[in-house]
């Protein structure tokens, strides 16, 4: 009688362990298939770059000086 519980419980084990395998399997999928949309929409979202060369590095900027609010 105890062997034969000791089987179920080892089959109740493996199959637990199917189930998070194949959750965890689901779970790199997606994570890999956002990357992949993420690295495909990359260059949409960095279209314009502003840069300007500095006579001496500040750790300041002045955002948009000529704006002023009514």
């Amino acid at each position: 009688m105890a062997s034969k519980e000791a089987a179920f419980d080892d089959v109740v084990e493996e199959h637990v362990i199917n189930e998070e395998y194949k959750i965890w399997q689901k779970k790199k999928k997606k994570k890999k298939k956002k990357k992949k949309k993420k690295k495909k929409k990359t260059p949409f979202l960095y279209d314009l770059v502003m840069t300007q060369a500095l006579e001496w590095p500040h750790l300041t900027v002045q955002w948009l000086p000529d704006v002023t609010r009514p």
